[in-house]
């Protein structure tokens, strides 16, 4: 069974899948006296199964729309070279309709987005919920912008109301990027911390089962031990300074999406302790 468990752990630290989790809800904090725990336990795997498929759906939904924009572009590239060359009113009405049309599906493939991010956020353990709520608040303003613009620039036809439609979508979402920057990093550090706290929970469980088999004081496995809670604490000290600070500055503009282009050297040192943590956990096992 631990041996499962830390093959389990392995794979988040390579792949960092998604495990799913209500938002503003923990199993501890709605467990009523009198409903039994495997009930609940039942309960919690189905909202996780069924926010994974609603994930996958919504992916392969968001490629197709994707696909779709890049065509509806090369549309709108062909009929703004033609307008250049013709400058007649039929090419001006065909580039109207070929920017509203990539307009819409920009609007959809931007919602498709957003959503992806929402339900990640949501799914993603780890996270401070305090931060957690705070960007989805954020993703769901946008969605109901985004949704408001498709419908609106649905009904226009003129060319000045189609342009003033786009125009108001730029001026309304030049920060959108940063915003999907900070979630998108949000995301990655709480994938490191649930291995974190799976992985310490594993710890103490290889511990008492040690212990109860007397052999926790032999010295291969007092060493193992030792190095594991080693790496385990530096990792921690890691995890709890990035919270701390997100924390502190969190008001402040940009403050997440500043680490955006730098990930891969604020979480390297992490990676390593947690790696070095699971190997540890297996040479214990293996002892």
């Amino acid at each position: 069974m631990k041996n499962c468990l830390l093959g389990f752990l392995f794979f988040f630290l390579i792949l960092a899948p998604i495990n799913a989790e209500e938002p503003n809800s923990s199993p501890a904090a709605n467990v009523q006296e009198d409903v039994p725990q495997e009930i609940l336990k039942t309960d919690l795997i189905w909202q996780k199964a069924r926010l994974d498929e609603e994930i996958v759906k919504l992916k392969a939904s968001y490629q197709a729309q994707l696909e779709n924009y890049l065509y509806q572009e090369k549309l709108y590239r062909i009929a703004y070279d033609q307008h250049k060359q013709l400058q007649t009113l039929v090419s001006i009405e065909d580039l109207t309709q070929k920017a509203k049309n990539l307009g819409l599906i920009r609007d959809e493939v931007l919602i498709s987005y957003l959503d992806l991010l929402r339900l990640n956020l949501i799914a993603t353990e780890g996270i401070e919920l305090s931060l957690k709520n705070q960007h989805l608040n954020q993703l769901e303003t946008n969605l109901v912008f985004l949704k408001e613009h498709h419908e609106q620039l649905q009904t226009l036809n003129e060319r000045e109301a189609v342009a003033g439609a786009l125009t108001n979508f730029s001026l309304q979402n030049k920060n959108l990027a940063s915003q999907c920057q900070e979630v998108l990093v949000l995301l990655t550090i709480g994938n490191l911390q649930m291995i974190y706290d799976k992985a310490f929970v594993l710890k103490q469980d290889i511990d008492l089962f040690l212990t109860d088999k007397g052999n926790m004081d032999l010295p291969a496995i007092s060493r193992a031990s030792d190095e594991t809670n080693r790496s385990l604490n530096a990792a921690k000290l890691k995890l709890d300074d990035f919270w701390s600070n997100t924390l502190r500055r969190s008001q402040s503009n940009g403050y997440l999406a500043n680490f955006y282009d730098d990930l891969p050297r604020v979480l390297n040192p992490i990676y390593v302790n947690l790696s070095q943590s699971i190997a540890y956990l297996n040479e214990l096992l293996s002892i």
